[in-house]
């Protein structure tokens, strides 16, 4: 398979886990902070967090593309981003699931 048909797959598959988990993230979270608690209070806070995280390391990660002649690949590499880090937040909500190993939910 030729390299431009792979990445154009692995975007669009990008895309569609996006659109898919984002929902479903959001939804999670939503109820997670309507209980209210000292987990709302985290949750909220670690949201934020992560979305100025990934924001950060998207921006960071376009320049660099840019700069080292990569500029095509920018779009793929972001969504890319997005995509592990939806993922990694689905798990969480659903399994409590934390880097540490389980926690409670």
């Amino acid at each position: 398979m030729k390299k431009g048909k792979a990445a154009w797959r692995k975007t669009t598959g990008d895309i569609f886990s996006l659109s898919v988990n984002a929902p479903l993230v959001m939804m999670l979270r939503m109820a997670k902070i309507a209980r209210g608690g000292a987990a709302a209070k985290r949750e909220g806070t670690r949201m934020v967090d992560e979305k100025l995280k990934a924001a950060s390391d998207a921006t960071l990660g376009a320049a660099r593309s840019a700069l080292t002649g990569n500029a095509n690949r920018v779009q793929a590499r972001t969504l890319a981003l997005y995509r592990k880090r939806v993922a990694s937040n689905l798990r969480r909500l659903l399994w409590g699931v934390t880097e540490t190993g389980w926690a409670t939910v």
